[in-house]
């Protein structure tokens, strides 16, 4: 990195990262719950860093639909109504849908080996049914999820997930204690996604990518919490 890394501009980079970072930690365990107001100069001496890297990371999260800003300086953590989870949930189906059919042709064996080694790590965490179980298992889960959309290869279709990925994070973080009873179903899907993968079939793999997906929205946030996030990401993280 060289002599930039002492440079006044990549010391602001560094710090609206850090600040970005906290921040949706934060409200992903609800430490700042929706409703939340953000206020910079707060968060500002908080995270010992000035307002604009605070003012950047606020940016960021509105762009993707964490935060919603009132005015110049008043940002608040977005609230979100059973008829826009619906709409996430749809929305997230059909672009993974996609994807599992664009990689049901593109998967190398080392990333077809990579899934079912996931699939056996999530099915021993579903049957301990502890919470730190299920925690492991929402971060496999993530990777699950990932792994296909890297094999999907489509650059644009990472950028069109992604907002929706660090929503369903957000939402299946805070709802995680109520998925346990849905990890078996979540197995079998994950199952049959990869017996789709092994006969390079595009149209199968998106099928059962797409049962997978609205199966979990039986089981979200306003019934429960969807096991198929990713995900969103951690679970999973959407790549930045």
């Amino acid at each position: 990195m060289g002599a930039f890394s002492d440079t006044p501009v990549y010391r602001m980079v560094a710090a609206a990262e850090k600040a970005y970072d906290v921040l949706l930690q934060r409200i992903q365990c609800g430490q700042l719950p929706s409703g939340a107001f953000l206020v910079e100069g707060d968060l500002a001496r908080d995270l010992g860093v000035s307002r604009t890297p605070v003012r950047e990371a606020i940016r960021r999260l509105a762009a993707e639909g964490l935060v919603l800003t009132e005015g110049r300086r008043r940002a608040v953590v977005r609230e979100f109504a059973e008829d826009q989870v619906e709409e996430l949930y749809e929305l997230r189906a059909r672009l993974e849908s996609y994807a599992a059919a664009r990689a049901a042709t593109r998967l190398e064996a080392p990333a077809l080996e990579h899934l079912r080694t996931l699939a056996t790590e999530m099915e021993a965490c579903a049957a301990a049914g502890t919470e730190l179980a299920t925690a492991c298992f929402a971060d496999l889960n993530d990777r699950f999820h990932q792994l296909i959309l890297d094999g999907a290869r489509g650059e644009h279709l990472a950028a069109a997930l992604r907002p929706v990925l660090q929503i369903q994070l957000l939402l299946l973080q805070r709802y995680r204690h109520t998925i346990r009873e849905h990890l078996e179903r979540s197995c079998w899907h994950h199952r049959e996604l990869i017996r789709a993968f092994e006969l390079r079939d595009p149209e199968l793999a998106g099928r059962q990518m797409e049962l997978h997906m609205l199966s979990a929205r039986s089981a979200g946030p306003s019934n429960g919490a969807g096991v198929g996030a990713a995900v969103l990401d951690p679970i999973p993280e959407a790549k930045r």
